[in-house]
């Protein structure tokens, strides 16, 4: 067991390098470049190249290390190649949500689908059968929460296909920690984003790891907040920076982590704050073309307005805390001790059951998953899914 900056792993980043590039060339990669220096920050970027994706072309890894970071680009290419070349062939069940529910799975609307969405609770649908982690027996998902890209034929509309809990690891608990810690954050990050309930970090608290990160961002001359939610047993950090010199929203970033270690969860923010301001700079990925069309759309009010409700956000100092102090967690600090308390911390919560697909070995030695939670959220401007935790969660917050 290894404890990286960014994550709880198996073996060291070096060594998953190692054995990530040629599993990552075989899958069609063709060369991974480190980015870091296209920005004045430091923090270590990468990013890998797969030409024939169907996906993302470039994907972008980043941490503390630049091993860390290296191997985050690797696996994320590797994942997404493995997820697209399963996704035809998956089995597949055709059921009514009716029926579904009559069997004891979670009702459709346990899935979160987009509220503008009318749906015939008589008609089948597509679901693929996965084991269950809650000790439910098997359970049935929507496949457009499991097939990424979701093929035309069982795509219904209803939620969106994304990559959120699509994971790889050098063992198959640690990708599927590692795959339920993004479904997780992806949930926080929708809760704040309708009402911000975290509280800003004193950066005079920071440890080690993450004062290093935030150091290297202010000493960019760059505004940085970093705010916290302990939830779930753990720890969901979000953080913003800001280009005082390039007023504008496309310089207004953010980074978010979730994670049972607090260090952990500040890396992952702050390392992926500064991933999302380079991955503007870098202009490679084929979706900031959105981020763009958004903000081009808008007039010059209109943005600082956008800017300044942001930065209002994440700096409200009304409530201001001192760094979590980490848990004791003797005999536990390992992907299986860290995967058991998380699931038993999401099922307190009222969250799940929680599936796990595991892809076919097309990566070995490395285990591809998909992870799925019943009754997270996922608000996004793509998905735009509004489940009932997220309208009770802006009601409370009035």
């Amino acid at each position: 067991m290894t404890v990286l900056s960014s994550s709880v792993r198996e073996t060291a980043a070096a060594d998953s390098c190692r054995r990530a590039w040629p599993v990552a060339q075989r899958l069609g990669v063709s060369r991974v470049a480190e980015t870091t220096h296209l920005d004045r920050i430091g923090i270590p970027v990468f990013a890998a190249v797969r030409p024939g994706a169907e996906l993302v072309v470039v994907t972008a890894g980043k941490g503390q290390y630049a091993d860390e970071a290296r191997a985050g680009a690797l696996m994320e290419a590797v994942e997404q190649a493995v997820a697209e070349r399963c996704a035809a062939t998956t089995p597949l069940r055709w059921a009514s949500p009716r029926a579904i529910a009559g069997e004891g799975g979670p009702r459709l609307g346990a899935w979160c689908p987009r509220p503008q969405t009318t749906v015939d609770v008589d008609r089948a649908l597509p679901w693929i059968t996965v084991p269950s982690l809650s000790g439910t027996g098997d359970l049935a998902v929507p496949a457009e929460l499991v097939l990424t890209p979701c093929p035309a034929e069982v795509t219904t509309g209803l939620f969106g296909s994304t990559t959120t809990g699509l994971a790889s690891g050098n063992g198959h608990t640690e990708a599927v920690l590692h795959g339920l810690c993004e479904v997780l954050e992806r949930d926080l990050t929708s809760l704040m984003s309708v009402a911000d309930t975290s509280a800003l970090i004193d950066p005079d608290t920071l440890p080690a790891g993450p004062a290093q990160l935030y150091g290297r961002i202010r000493a960019a001359g760059l505004g940085v907040w970093l705010r916290w939610v302990p939830v779930y047993g753990g720890h969901y950090m979000s953080c913003l920076i800001d280009d005082r010199d390039r007023a504008h929203p496309l310089y207004c970033n953010g980074g978010y982590g979730f994670h049972p270690l607090p260090d952990v969860a500040a890396v992952r923010a702050l390392a992926e704050a500064a991933q999302s301001r380079l991955t503007y700079i870098q202009g490679s990925r084929h979706d900031l073309t959105d981020s763009y069309a958004a903000f081009s759309s808008m007039g010059p009010r209109e943005q600082a307005s956008w800017r300044e409700r942001l930065l209002a956000r994440y700096g409200a100092p009304a409530r201001t805390v001192a760094f979590p102090t980490a848990p004791d967690r003797s005999g536990r600090l390992s992907p299986q001790g860290l995967l058991k308390d998380l699931l038993a911390a999401v099922g307190a919560a009222g969250l799940g059951p929680v599936g796990v697909h595991t892809f076919a070995p097309l990566a070995e030695p490395f285990h591809v998953v998909r992870v799925v939670v019943a009754r997270a959220e996922h608000f996004t401007a793509h998905t735009r899914r509004f489940g009932p935790r997220l309208a009770a969660h802006a009601r409370e917050q009035r």
